[in-house]
């Protein structure tokens, strides 16, 4: 039995890899900035990030910067559990936040 997939069709964007309208539905829950998208044409569901979003609704594009605002990493931590806005682990995670909003992906190399 085939399950409907529902979407809402404002939050349109065009993949890079595919041609026509895809949809986000959500969170996949895999890694930091992925989302979960539909493919009318493949009648399919899909990861996606960010730059892989070629064009995009206005909804679409409000809809990814909060997506990845609330997906961000938690910055590090001091010994204490504190943050340390002062710190070079604290400066470097703030680059690489700056990255994850132009991207949608976070590094997982740089180790936070």
């Amino acid at each position: 039995m085939e399950q409907e997939t529902s979407y809402d069709d404002k939050l349109w964007f065009n993949h890079k890899g595919c041609d026509g309208k895809h949809f986000l539905i959500g969170n996949p829950h895999t890694f930091h900035g992925r989302m979960w998208a539909w493919c009318p044409v493949k009648q399919r569901s899909f990861f996606v990030s960010k730059d892989e979003i070629l064009e995009s609704s206005e909804q679409t594009k409000y809809w990814v910067k909060g997506f990845l605002s609330g997906n961000q990493p938690s910055p590090p931590k001091n010994e204490n559990q504190d943050v340390d806005y002062t710190s070079d682990e604290y400066k470097l995670w703030k680059e690489n936040i700056r990255e994850f909003e132009q991207s949608g992906i976070w590094d997982i190399e740089q180790g936070m």
